[in-house]
């Protein structure tokens, strides 16, 4: 398979890795969920070196839940009850040197592995939680309850896709 399409990068504001991928992972079912904030309310919890990203003078903050699934390392199989979970990303929008990115103040996820992994790994804030993720006729729920860790946090919400 060609994958020409990665040669073309003007488009792109950082550049790509220079080294081979090592994780395979994909993203189902997600949602995203905005609200407008004051950027005052959010520019303190931000790393000094991360300027906070701002649409008609708010900043914004996302929730977003989704299923990962078919996640190993590259050339590993997929396991049965480790590589697919539940996650939920708690975001806003910054930029670095002008160009933007995404800040995590707080990534849960059902798999004990992936969050011990991701946070061994790659130094983000994960955290452990008990989670649901379901359709029913065309809508789906979802549920998290923090149970590892960090302050206590919970999300409850559904959507249908229009």
């Amino acid at each position: 398979m060609s994958l020409s399409f990665l040669d073309e990068t003007a488009h792109r504001p950082w550049p790509l890795p220079s080294r081979r991928w090592v994780q395979v992972q994909e993203w189902h079912d997600l949602l995203f969920a905005h609200w407008p904030l004051e950027p005052a309310k959010l520019v303190d919890l931000l790393p000094k070196e991360l300027e906070l990203d701002t649409r008609d003078g708010q900043a914004w903050v996302g929730v977003v839940p989704f299923r990962m699934v078919g996640v190993r390392l590259r050339g590993m199989p997929a396991l049965p009850r480790l590589s697919a979970f539940p996650e939920l990303n708690v975001r806003t929008y910054v930029r670095h040197e002008g160009r933007p990115g995404v800040w995590f103040f707080s990534l849960d996820a059902a798999s004990t592995l992936a969050v011990r992994v991701a946070r061994a790994w790659y130094g983000l804030p994960y955290f452990h939680a008990r989670m649901m993720c379901e359709e029913r006729r065309g809508t789906w729920f979802y549920a998290s309850e923090r149970d590892g860790g960090g302050k206590p946090a919970s999300f409850r919400g559904w959507y249908r896709p229009t």
